[in-house]
């Protein structure tokens, strides 16, 4: 990796060690067993909410629309970040 450029790409190997040391250290702290009652007494208590909240999560980060704002602040970004390289130029 190259030091001026911290961007590692799709497969970003440090996020990923991270996400794994802290799932192992949730196991090695026996905090499923407790994790999994809490939300199986939400599923429960709340089946609905739990069916919208799933059902959410399974759509992931791109299944959401947009609103308009959020269309014309990313193009607005997107815009910005050109101008300034094409400025050095």
């Amino acid at each position: 990796m190259n030091q001026k450029d911290p961007n590692q790409g799709e497969g970003d190997r440090a996020s990923a060690r991270r996400y794994d040391d802290h799932v192992r250290e949730f196991v090695d702290e026996g905090k499923v067993d407790s994790a999994a009652s809490q939300a199986r007494d939400y599923v429960e208590r709340e089946p609905d909410d739990a069916a919208k909240a799933e059902a959410e999560a399974r759509r992931g980060p791109m299944g959401r629309w947009a609103s308009v704002d959020q269309i014309v602040a990313k193009g607005r970004s997107v815009f910005e970040r050109l101008r300034a390289r094409l400025s050095r130029k």
